[in-house]
């Protein structure tokens, strides 16, 4: 007779090459800073798990094939993990071509940012053609795309049966009037960016229609075809990050929105705990995760007055979170050595 092991397949755990792309032009809102945060902690992680691990940039890189071998360029880091860009003469440090192969390297793409703001669009078509070739990249350029608009995910949310909070798109510079009164909202609401994440920039408290009004045409005038949103305002005394990997929520934490400010990110200074989530937005964040198609993702929540039965509103979705933040309050796990680890399983890479 057959035992039930014997229908059981072994998941071998297998070794990769981990390549992180980075776009320091997505720090321009810290003038001078070229950090990337995380990059140490990547760093770290990667080799308690036992992988390989190469940091890249998008300026200046391009590919390589030599005898059917790929290879990438980039310039050349220092060692706290800072790109050396090229100087002012145009010259350029680039460091040793790294090899990649669909089979085993992985691509982590950290920075791809907001078209028309820290986002060329070379570097997407360099992702793409990775994907072309059979890759494995997190996020996919699909589920960058998706999560790039936060009017369309409020769209998508919305249409699967989750719950947003109401906004409406500002279609031009004298718009504003028109999106409140068929939005049905009251002030003070939230004006902010339809595209990108930038840890709260972009996101305005309108106290009035004049000062509303008056903001648009600011912004509009400044950027022509800039994509902005009014939003119900729903005050509360924090939000939830949630992070979601491979189907099924890694950790969560609380943000307590700062004083005198309405945003809550923790790279604003936002203080920052653990918080125990309830079943619903554990379902809610991995049905956000599943329609944006993503792989790794921050879902930022706003709890409901009764959190064991009703919905949260959806925020935002991150297609690249940051771990820095919930590896700090996560101090039971490596949230990252986690994420790594899955990917150990080539089941994963589908």
């Amino acid at each position: 007779m057959e035992k039930f092991s014997d229908f059981i397949v072994e998941q071998k755990e297998e070794l990769y090459k981990l390549v992180v792309f980075n776009n320091s032009n997505e720090e321009v809102r810290d003038v001078g800073k070229r950090t990337r945060p995380d990059f140490k902690l990547y760093l770290d992680s990667a080799k308690k798990v036992g992988i390989q691990i190469f940091n890249v940039e998008y300026t200046g890189l391009h590919i390589s094939e030599n005898n059917g071998k790929l290879f990438l360029n980039s310039l050349e880091f220092n060692e706290d993990g800072n790109v050396i860009m090229p100087t002012e003469s145009g010259e350029a440090k680039y460091q040793n071509p790294i090899e990649i192969n669909p089979k085993n390297t992985l691509i982590f793409s950290r920075g791809l940012g907001t078209f028309g703001y820290t986002t060329n669009r070379r570097w997407v078509d360099i992702i793409k053609g990775l994907e072309d070739k059979g890759f494995k990249t997190i996020p996919t350029i699909k589920t960058w795309d998706i999560c790039s608009s936060k009017y369309y995910c409020d769209q998508l949310f919305k249409s699967n049966g989750l719950r947003t909070p109401k906004t409406i798109p500002i279609t031009y510079s004298d718009d504003a009037e028109r999106a409140v009164k068929e939005g049905g909202l009251k002030f003070p609401l939230i004006l902010k960016a339809s595209s990108g994440s930038q840890t709260g920039v972009g996101v305005i408290i309108a106290e009035s229609m004049r000062s509303l009004h008056a903001t648009v045409q600011m912004l509009t005038f400044l950027k022509p075809y800039v994509d902005l949103l009014v939003q119900e305002y729903i005050e509360i005394d924090y939000d939830i990050r949630v992070l979601v990997s491979n189907g099924e929520v890694l950790a969560a934490m609380k943000r307590n929105v700062i004083s005198g400010d309405i945003r809550s990110n923790a790279s604003l200074g936002a203080k920052t705990e653990t918080i125990e989530l309830t079943d619903i937005e554990k379902e809610t964040s991995v049905k956000v995760a599943e329609l944006v198609e993503g792989d790794l993702v921050g879902v930022d929540l706003l709890p409901a007055k009764n959190r064991e039965t009703e919905q949260p509103y959806i925020l935002e979705v991150n297609g690249t979170p940051g771990l820095g933040g919930i590896e700090e309050v996560t101090k039971d796990k490596s949230v990252t050595q986690e994420i790594f680890k899955t990917y150990m399983n080539r089941e994963n890479w589908r």
